[in-house]
């Protein structure tokens, strides 16, 4: 079997292509944690504003509003 260059060219740009797309797909996966981390703790904040619509367990677990 001879070697074709035109196949093992297109061969490693799409090994390239595959390689950048997962590392794509686990960049958005580590933006999208940190982005609903941000919206957890802005809620988190917002909800301490307001301790007397929680129980007292609540309050125990936060703490007091800074």
């Amino acid at each position: 079997m001879a070697f074709n260059p035109d196949f093992a060219s297109e061969t490693i740009s799409s090994v390239r292509r595959e390689k950048r797309r997962l590392e794509d797909k686990r960049r958005m996966a580590f933006r999208r944690a940190i982005e609903d981390y941000r919206e957890s703790q802005a809620l988190h904040a917002q909800l301490r504003d307001y301790p007397e619509l929680h129980g007292n367990d609540f309050n125990q677990r936060v703490g007091p509003a800074l």
